[in-house]
């Protein structure tokens, strides 16, 4: 540095005893926040650079600390406090909810025993009076009336199973039971009552053994009593198959829930007679009885899951009464009213030692015979796939372990009783037509033949299409356009330009074979336009 250079000093600042006081107290806060061992390190160059006594420093520094103290334990005292408020509060509301939950419990309980003697009177008047009653027992206790009504069912229910006991509580014979004599021992009852054709008394047979072995069907197949006309024995048929099914349950109005709660409760027979219209009206009541067909199906309700998997047997006047959904889950009956040579004794509609020796019999038929039984291959009668091999699969596997002629006998009623119950769609019956008009030695048809061959008889159907006149090219076209069939350009002649719009024998092969019946005598048609024999 040059002689003439100079160091030039910053001015010192005076520090006022009010801010040395406040440096003082941060530097001590900050000193208190480290650990003992650390702070000490610190504090003889701290009281050094604020000027400050190092005792003084150490001093603010231990009351800090202890105040420190002080307060964490304060804070950890309000927090337990906290938390005993806390708790007594839960305490006090959970003691709330418990009497509050008696009090709902008291009052249920007392509803529920009201309406037990209600329907304990109620059950024994006429149904006609029945509505009324329910409905003003449902403003008494303020509930809703549909929930009476479903409560009256299951406790109608109840009281059938109570008042049956020797129908719901089976002993089992006690020697062993062999299926071919039970079998003719169940025909043999069931015909001194009613009047079957063979098939269907063969067929109610099978079916009474498969309710006993139901634990091993996957999928169970609906008995379906239907008579054209009243008198016809349907209502008897069910009042002997009460007496010969485990557990019956037997309704004439059931709704939904009472149907999946006591089914999933009791795994009954179901029995519902007068079943008319009564699908039609209730259609929660339909997607259970569809939705029982197959084992593992469960219907949510309320949070829960029900299983509404058990036998069932439905007695239903007019054909066209069943819907299609439940047809193809069903073993249909088709009930007749006895000539006048025919005879059957009047049904007391009661039980008897004969009734309770065959239940027994099957129950005992049941526990030995089922784990070998659901192994059985038998063969299938021709063209039954799907569901209807589904619904024929136990009986004739019952068939099968019976032996004898039984297993061919099983069959031929399969057959009779599987022809089609309800009318086909109409998209079916167009395709039935087609067919018969390529048997005839085509490999192709222009639209306009489809429709004039269709309307060759003054009578058939195709004159008045959906109330809209005689059937047209388009309407042809839409109905077979659900089977993925669409007219293509055809020669009839070898011109080229007389080309119309038509459809060719082979595009409909898929469908003939999925949708119609088999025929025997029908020719294989060769893909491609070609013919074998």
């Amino acid at each position: 540095m040059s002689s003439d250079e100079k160091v030039l000093d910053f001015p010192r600042v005076e520090v006022t005893p009010e801010e040395n006081a406040r440096r003082v107290m941060v530097e001590a806060t900050r000193l208190a926040s480290l650990a003992p061992g650390e702070w000490r390190l610190w504090i003889d160059r701290t009281a050094e650079r604020l000027g400050v006594p190092r005792a003084t420093l150490e001093g603010l520094i231990s009351a800090i600390i202890k105040d420190s103290e002080r307060k964490a334990r304060e804070d950890k005292a309000e927090a337990r406090r906290q938390e005993e408020r806390v708790r007594r509060e839960q305490e006090r509301e959970q003691r709330e909810q418990r009497r509050e939950q008696e009090r709902v419990d008291r009052e249920a309980e007392h509803k529920r025993k009201e309406k037990e003697k209600a329907f304990g009177s109620l059950i024994n008047l006429p149904s006609e009076q029945h509505e009324a009653r329910l409905a003003h027992l449902a403003r008494r206790l303020d509930e809703d009336l549909a929930a009476i009504r479903d409560d009256f069912t299951a406790f109608v229910g109840m009281e059938t199973r109570a008042t049956s006991t020797d129908t719901w509580n089976v002993e089992p014979w006690p020697e062993p039971v062999e299926t071919a004599a039970l079998l003719q021992e169940i025909i043999a009852k069931i015909s001194m009552y009613i009047v079957l054709r063979p098939e269907a008394v063969t067929a109610t047979a099978l079916w009474t053994m498969t309710a006993w072995a139901h634990e091993g069907a996957t999928h169970s197949p609906i008995l379906a009593a239907i008579s054209v006309e009243p008198d016809s024995g349907k209502s008897t048929l069910l009042g002997v198959l009460r007496f010969l099914v485990p557990k019956p349950f037997v309704s004439v109005e059931p709704t939904g829930p009472s149907v999946y709660r006591t089914v999933d409760r009791e795994r009954p027979t179901l029995i519902i007679d007068e079943a008319d219209d009564l699908f039609y009206r209730k259609s929660d009541l339909l997607a259970i009885v569809n939705a029982g067909w197959s084992r593992g199906t469960r219907i949510p309700r309320l949070g829960r899951w029900y299983d509404p998997f058990c036998p069932k047997i439905l007695g239903i006047l007019g054909k066209t009464k069943l819907p299609r959904t439940i047809a193809s889950r069903s073993i249909i009956l088709r009930m007749w009213p006895k000539k006048p040579e025919e005879k059957a004794e009047d049904f007391a509609y009661a039980d008897d030692p004969e009734f309770s020796t065959i239940r027994r019999k099957l129950a005992r038929w049941a526990a030995d015979n089922l784990s070998i039984i659901k192994d059985l291959k038998p063969p299938q009668p021709p063209g039954f796939n799907n569901r209807l091999s589904a619904n024929w699969k136990l009986p004739l596997q019952i068939a099968q372990h019976a032996g004898g002629g039984w297993p061919e006998q099983a069959r031929r009623s399969a057959i009779h009783l599987s022809r089609t119950p309800y009318e086909p769609s109409i998209g079916v019956q167009l395709l039935a037509a087609l067919r018969a008009m390529f048997a005839k030695n085509r490999t192709q048809i222009t639209s306009e033949q489809v429709v004039q061959e269709l309307l060759a008889d003054p009578d058939s159907q195709w004159h008045e299409i959906r109330s809209r006149g005689p059937i047209t090219k388009n309407q042809v076209a839409a109905l077979l356009k659900d089977f993925e069939i669409r007219p293509v350009v055809v020669h009839p002649t070898k011109r080229a330009d007389l080309s119309r719009h038509g459809y060719r024998a082979a595009q409909f092969e898929d469908a003939f074979a999925r949708f119609l019946p088999p025929e025997p005598n029908i020719r294989t048609l060769k893909r491609g336009g070609g013919e074998k024999a």
